[in-house]
């Protein structure tokens, strides 16, 4: 591969909520998801400030569909595909 083509592919970014998205997803209640992944959240590098407002805000979910959504478009919006 030639050093142009080598700059142009695109690097894939993976977030570390990855690893815990299907435990929240076979998750069987919402206090079960939470507490997976305000777990998962506070044991990682995740920038301190971007951590605090995920764990404010999955604190605040009162249902297994808002915190399974909220815990799939964090993953994707540090992947670059999320939307604002």
């Amino acid at each position: 591969m030639t050093l142009k083509k080598q700059s142009m592919a695109k690097k894939e970014i993976k977030s570390v909520l990855n690893g815990i998205i299907t435990d929240i997803y076979s998750a069987r209640t919402v206090d079960e998801a939470k507490e997976l992944f305000i777990k998962f959240v506070d044991a990682t590098n995740i920038k301190e400030t971007d951590k605090q407002k995920m764990l404010e805000e999955a604190s605040k979910m009162t249902s297994l569909r808002k915190i399974q959504m909220y815990a799939t478009n964090a993953m994707f919006k540090y992947e670059g595909l999320g939307i604002n």
